[in-house]
């Protein structure tokens, strides 16, 4: 009996294994706020415990706001001290060096090195899937245009390489133990993916990615919702303050739901508490409906 059950037993693990072969992903993660926070950390080992291949390629420095800022035609020094491990830093790190000579390794940079050069050095190919964070803070609704994160993915959806953007609270800036739970969503939502996908299809349609964002108690959070971007940044609007003594000139945040108070708006279901999955293309064309109303506007001057 014994001897049955140990059999039974390694035949499950074998299958699993072999469940876990069939569903693995190269993956390569990136972020914006440098590859040494603990969210990214975790995540990697989480993603490799998990069965798949990984490669962090992320900015050496923080990138917060960079959205899809980048530096063209200018060398950029790239750390490989930890490639062994595929890890590599995108950027330099000397800030004694005149600001001409100094090059920042961007959220975009650092997910083009980790496609153009990394990927096809090991893979011989472009990866099946790019993640962008965790972001420590949430990337929801008209913030996204400002964000590093998702400008990461971006630039992975226009070259047709699935993207998910992840981004957790705040709070996962100084709570290491946010870490471990963000990425048990991100795991979550990879399995549901890969057991969904067709055989011979990638794992999301071409130029199609996710926003996923997760909340404040995620002990506690209300389960997974799918909602739309929407306006809504989580209740905070970006704002320019200026007083009459210069040195406080700045751009900062105040309270606002921006007009949107929509329950189906990512800013709002995040700030209820839920998980929000926002299906997102890269894509700012207007709906038809808005471009048949300006083209009508316009009339004469298209005819």
């Amino acid at each position: 009996m014994k001897l049955k059950t140990k059999l039974l037993s390694t035949a499950i693990s074998a299958g699993l294994f072999l469940s876990h072969q069939a569903n693995a992903l190269n993956i390569v993660l990136t972020n914006d706020d440098s590859w040494e926070t603990t969210n990214i950390q975790v995540l990697k080992t989480a993603l490799e415990d998990a069965g798949h291949d990984v490669i962090m390629s992320a900015p050496c420095t923080g990138q917060s706001g960079k959205g899809g800022g980048f530096h063209f035609f200018k060398n950029v020094s790239v750390d490989t001290s930890e490639a062994s491990d595929n890890k590599f830093c995108i950027g330099d790190t000397d800030t004694t060096a005149a600001f001409e000579d100094y090059v920042e390794g961007t959220p975009v940079m650092s997910a083009l090195y980790g496609i153009d050069i990394a990927a096809q050095e090991k893979w011989g190919a472009n990866p099946d899937l790019l993640i962008s964070g965790p972001n420590e803070g949430n990337n929801v609704g008209y913030l996204n245009n400002n964000s590093g994160t998702l400008g990461a993915a971006m630039i992975a959806l226009s070259r047709g390489i699935p993207a998910i953007a992840v981004s957790a609270d705040i709070n996962s800036e100084h709570d290491p133990s946010q870490a471990p739970k963000i990425a048990k969503v991100v795991i979550q939502i990879l399995e549901n993916l890969t057991a969904s996908q067709l055989e011979g299809q990638p794992l999301l349609p071409a130029y199609t990615g996710l926003n996923i964002n997760t909340p404040a108690d995620l002990d506690n959070h209300k389960g997974y919702r799918f909602t739309d971007v929407g306006w809504n940044g989580g209740g905070i609007a970006l704002t320019f303050m200026s007083t009459t003594t210069p040195t406080t000139n700045m751009v900062g945040f105040e309270l606002s739901d921006v007009g949107d108070n929509n329950e189906s708006s990512e800013g709002v279901a995040v700030q209820n508490g839920y998980i929000a999955v926002s299906t997102i293309d890269g894509n700012i064309q207007a709906p038809r409906a808005k471009v048949a109303h300006i083209q009508q506007r316009l009339t004469e001057l298209t005819k």
